[in-house]
């Protein structure tokens, strides 16, 4: 087995927090820049995507605690532990962008998880 790596903390910390490279991707271009207010539009502009995912992915952020309101647009505002993870994270993937891409496309889906958790529901009441 090949050993990653990324540390358990940081990659519990990745599953368990974003959900896609370009969750990442926007934490870390708020981080790039936390002073700015970010919107949609900008989100959108900068990483390729469509104006709803960005906005999307700025409202995620924000529920997660990793980016704040203002007005119209979001600002890098994680708190002090989460600065200090996403940091590691972002260090993690101007490193070893393989790794850290892997760890979020290998995670399993929420509904992939909850299909195999039904299934082992049903098995083991047979």
């Amino acid at each position: 087995m090949t050993r990653t790596p990324i540390p358990d903390d940081v990659a519990a910390w990745v599953v368990s927090t974003l959900r896609s490279v370009v969750d990442l991707e926007a934490v870390l271009l708020l981080r790039a820049d936390p002073g700015r207010r970010w919107t949609a539009a900008d989100v959108s502009e900068r990483l390729y995507v469509g104006l709803p995912e960005a906005a999307e992915v700025l409202d995620y952020l924000t529920a997660r605690g990793l980016a704040s309101v203002d007005g119209e647009a979001r600002r890098y505002d994680p708190g002090v532990p989460a600065d200090g993870m996403v940091g590691r994270v972002a260090t993690l993937y101007s490193t070893h962008l393989i790794a850290v891409t892997r760890l979020i496309h290998e995670r399993p889906s929420s509904r992939v998880q909850q299909f195999a958790d039904a299934f082992r529901l049903r098995k083991e009441s047979e």
